[in-house]
């Protein structure tokens, strides 16, 4: 069973909290391979692009506290008779400036690709899906990256975790 957490944008949707890494704007592009080019998502127009990370709470009901021992810091009430959890995801989320449409909804997994082309155009292939942003500025387009590495870090920091595997620095 879930429960919700207050997250900073105040959506309050569903049972997941939303923290935004960045919010940056930019124009919204999606691969058109039948020309092999770049087209505007949604009709165009400029968009507020953020990068979320979103918590949510797992609660596991189990009188005895034999579930969920393991997990540690992340799960307050771990070994107790109610164990709780959280699972994390990442999301690029865009809605046009205009008449907040949303043009983008993306999740951030194991086979998202990134690829920064130029300063201030950027895109990355998630599954079948490939999506461009054309950034208004290059600090846009900065702030942008280092949110998308900061959330891929973070994944396979805790797929590092969860497999029982420990990283190694390299330097």
């Amino acid at each position: 069973m879930a429960s919700e957490l207050e997250g900073r944008n105040g959506s309050g949707s569903g049972n997941v909290s939303a923290n935004c890494l960045v919010r940056v704007r930019a124009q919204v592009m999606v691969r058109d391979d039948s020309t092999g080019g770049w087209v505007p998502m949604g009709g165009g127009g400029l968009s507020q692009v953020s990068v979320r990370k979103r918590l949510t709470l797992i609660h596991n009901d189990d009188p005895h506290g034999t579930q969920g021992s393991h997990a540690g810091p992340s799960a307050p009430g771990a070994g107790g008779s109610n164990c709780a959890s959280y699972t994390t995801d990442y999301q690029i989320y865009g809605k046009r400036l205009t008449d907040q449409f949303v043009v983008l909804s993306c999740a951030i997994s194991k086979d998202f690709t990134y690829n920064k082309v130029m300063p201030t155009f950027h895109h990355w292939k998630s599954g079948d899906n490939k999506f461009g942003l054309t950034f208004q500025t290059s600090s846009d387009a900065k702030a942008f990256d280092k949110a998308i590495h900061s959330a891929i870090d973070d994944l396979f920091d805790r797929m590092y975790y969860h497999c029982g595997m420990r990283k190694q620095a390299t330097y």
